[in-house]
């Protein structure tokens, strides 16, 4: 996120002093009201985050959720945060709008490559690209070898990273010589994606770090690889961290390998009052927002119909609309996955043999 996990889907880490103003109160009705359904109740949630002014934090949030929701109404929604006025927000809708190759949207994104903000230029040119577009293509790397600012260069190898083309392999190595170390770590990341065993090597020594953050950082990253040799990591984590943020990464990162392994501890954490541990820099009522976040994330991944209850009382009944994205976006999660189920064909009877 990330949001959740900065990771989890942008490169932004928005340190945004605002005021938030109450939860989100979408118009319409609610699953009480007898036929309306979680996906409904979500999505309308999601919608009324999109617009949701006293913060970009949670209109950032709201896009990647209405990216991932499988939904197709969610497209002129996104669509429309390609205009909104913080460019954190401009720089999710395009990544958005990349990953989903949403056609309607080229126009939209070509008057991105002129945007104020470097970071939102990248994230057009990913889109472009993504849509077929790939004369432009080309500047990502002078983002990534020569931009000042290093959310930009971070933005870049993400970019790079996402785009899956292996031939960008020897200009991010030449990369991890930068001085920042979020770039460095976000060109690791590009490379695992692109397949580089050394990469995956070495974020699976991060995940022992013992350092919550890197550990956490390490442990999303190699689960964006999509490789099942990660599962025993992931177990031994969810099982032996210190830090429940690494473990709910874990369950998260088992969950999108089709594990349910952490699934218990991903439910306990999304009421849990406690604070996790003492740190002077990291309140505790900070902690816990990660937590609750990062465990929605880990039910949405796992996709187990039992959590849909209690994520749909934490999305009607928490006061912080960063909860109440979170949760949203794990319900359409969880119901796109049990879609996906019920559509899939059933096993074909086994052919007998003729004696």
């Amino acid at each position: 996120m990330s949001l959740i996990v900065r990771r989890l889907t942008v490169s932004i880490v928005l340190m945004i002093g605002v005021a938030f103003f109450g939860c989100l109160r979408p118009q319409g009705a609610t699953v009480g009201d007898g036929a309306v359904t979680p996906k409904t109740v979500a999505f309308q949630h999601l919608k009324a985050a999109v617009q949701y002014k006293p913060n970009p934090v949670v209109r950032v949030a709201a896009v990647e959720a209405l990216e991932s929701s499988g939904v197709e109404e969610s497209r002129p929604w996104i669509r429309s945060a390609l205009n909104d006025e913080h460019p954190a927000v401009r720089f999710a809708a395009c990544m958005a709008i990349g990953r989903l190759r949403d056609p309607l949207a080229e126009s939209m994104i070509e008057k991105r490559l002129d945007d104020p903000d470097s970071g939102v230029r990248v994230a057009a040119i990913y889109a472009r690209h993504r849509l077929g577009r790939t004369e432009l293509s080309g500047r990502l790397a002078t983002y990534l070898l020569t931009d000042k600012d290093v959310s930009v260069r971070r933005n870049a190898a993400l970019a790079l990273g996402l785009l899956g083309e292996r031939g960008a392999i020897k200009l991010l190595a030449k990369t991890m010589r930068d001085e920042d170390p979020g770039v460095r770590q976000h060109v690791l990341e590009a490379l695992a994606r692109l397949g580089n065993p050394e990469a995956r090597q070495e974020l699976t020594f991060m995940t022992n770090a013992g350092l919550g953050s890197d550990e956490v950082f390490a442990i999303a990253a190699l689960a964006g690889t999509g490789e099942r040799s990660c599962i025993d990591t992931f177990r031994y984590k969810l099982a032996n961290a210190t830090h429940l943020e690494t473990k709910l990464a874990a369950a998260r990162g088992l969950g999108q390998l089709g594990v349910d392994d952490g699934f218990d501890t991903a439910l306990r954490a999304i009421t849990s009052q406690r604070t996790l541990m003492y740190d002077p820099n990291d309140p505790p009522d900070a902690q816990r927002l990660r937590a609750r976040q990062m465990a929605c994330a880990a039910l949405g991944a796992i996709g187990r119909e039992e959590a849909m209850a209690p994520l749909m009382h934490l999305l009607e009944r928490s006061p912080d609309p960063r909860v109440q994205v979170s949760a949203a976006g794990a319900i359409l999660e969880i119901t796109r996955r049990q879609e996906r189920r019920r559509s899939a064909p059933p096993f074909p009877a086994p052919v007998s043999k003729q004696p």
